[in-house]
């Protein structure tokens, strides 16, 4: 086992990966909880439990595959840049 601490790439690869989970957590556990409460709310003219269920929650899926494309993206050339300055 490595006992080096951990390099900021994968600080930073842990933190985008959680904070990513936790909006995933919220969006398909917590709006299925609390669906009867959110019936009271319209969105589009459709309650917004309907809403998630129907499509709002594979929208807010997308956006996280996509956040999480651009972010470890613009990472990993962070990570290139200073790897190629320190040779």
């Amino acid at each position: 086992m490595n006992s080096q601490p951990a390099t900021p790439y994968w600080r930073q690869t842990r933190r985008l990966t959680l904070h990513l989970l936790l909006v995933w957590f919220v969006v398909t556990f917590l709006s299925i909880y609390f669906a009867r409460d959110l019936a009271a709310y319209t969105l589009l003219g459709w309650p917004v439990s309907f809403f998630m269920a129907a499509q709002g929650s594979t929208l807010i899926y997308f956006g996280i595959v996509a956040l999480y494309a651009w972010a470890m993206r613009r990472l990993d050339q962070q990570h290139d840049e200073e790897s190629a300055h320190e040779q």
